[in-house]
């Protein structure tokens, strides 16, 4: 079903290649039959029911289609005509910001969503993820690197206006990642600029949730596991001994804003892992470990932490990211912890 080949496909292969697509994952008694003499003499996928009831979807051809340009879209084929937009690859955002439309896509890497009401039919299936079509001169797609991370962490953290070298300047990042960073969350509808080229909105919690997406909590980073064989809780008092730059994350630090359940696995950003757990004075776990200790690939994990009882907190958009990343419940405490920051910005967003 997908189109494998070295060269990002044509629109015309695009065209060839949906019916057969959607063909291949009918039901049994179910057709799809592309027109191309549809209403208005564009091309339209006909699916036909067992019992002959059929609809007609207009197709919508595009090479690339950005969640920003959905709404356009929408305008343009009004309500109640959604398109079957076909493209070489959608995005995450862009496939979500066209089911939010009600319209139907399929991509050539086998990303697919079909829905007709009448007759009633639902097809779905996942691809790829990543563009297989990208080259380094195209733009950036992916939200992962520490450039990304201090970009996406200045942009939640604190609210805009941002003139593009302003934000650089308090991401630390460099002024070529932090245009291609930004670059990025305007074409996923995720941030507005205004007509100077700044940063006018933030869809912070839809941006948190991209990044969780591209996020990984112990990639390229020194993880220790370790075991407390009392109660977490009692980890508190070593820590507020120590000395050393470190934050609490995950679940131990969201009970803080928004206690969810207790926590089974507390979470500890240290800049010096085997100082921290000679202070922890914890035993080595190699499975099923109750406190995890990672040193952090770089210090963004850091900023903008708080203060409280002594002890010392990663940011609340930190701490929602790597719930999103972290198993069991962890990610329902990271929606939950959302839910807060959204009911509480002013105590939080700078």
């Amino acid at each position: 079903m997908e189109l494998k080949q070295d060269t990002p496909p044509a629109a015309r292969q695009l065209l060839r290649f949906v019916g057969d697509a959607v063909t291949a994952l009918l039901p049994a008694g179910w057709r799809g039959e592309l027109d191309g003499n549809g209403r208005g003499g564009s091309p339209a996928l006909v699916i036909t029911a067992p019992d002959n009831r059929s609809v007609s979807m207009p197709v919508e051809v595009r090479s690339v289609l950005d969640a920003r340009d959905v709404p356009t879209l929408a305008a343009q084929y009004g309500a109640g005509a959604a398109p079957l937009v076909v493209a070489r690859y959608l995005s995450s955002r862009s496939r979500a910001a066209l089911a939010e439309i009600g319209a139907s896509y399929v991509d050539a890497t086998g990303n697919v969503r079909v829905c007709s009401v009448d007759p009633g039919i639902t097809i779905w299936r996942e691809g790829a993820e990543r563009d297989p079509w990208r080259t380094p001169d195209r733009p950036t797609t992916t939200l992962r690197g520490v450039p990304a991370a201090r970009v996406v962490r200045a942009l939640v953290d604190s609210k805009p206006p941002w003139k593009i070298r302003e934000l650089a300047a308090e991401s630390g990042a460099s002024l070529a990642s932090t245009s291609r960073t930004v670059a990025l969350l305007g074409r996923e509808a995720l941030l507005t600029r205004g007509e100077s080229g700044e940063v006018a909105t933030v869809d912070w919690a839809a941006l948190l949730e991209r990044w969780a997406a591209d996020y990984d909590l112990e990639r390229r980073r020194r993880v220790a596991g370790l075991l407390q064989p009392r109660p977490l809780d009692t980890l508190n008092e070593a820590l507020r001994k120590y000395r050393g730059e470190y934050a609490i994350t995950g679940s131990l630090a969201a009970a803080r804003w928004a206690p969810y359940a207790d926590s089974r696995l507390a979470i500890i950003y240290a800049a010096d892992l085997p100082a921290l757990a000679t202070a922890l004075n914890l035993r080595e776990a190699p499975t099923r470990p109750n406190v995890l200790l990672i040193e952090p690939d770089d210090d963004y994990v850091f900023d903008r932490a708080q203060a409280s009882d002594g002890l010392t907190y990663a940011a609340p958009s930190q701490v929602v990211v790597d719930l999103l990343n972290g198993p069991g419940r962890n990610p329902e405490e990271g929606l939950e912890l959302t839910r807060w920051m959204t009911a509480h910005e002013k105590d939080w967003r700078a």
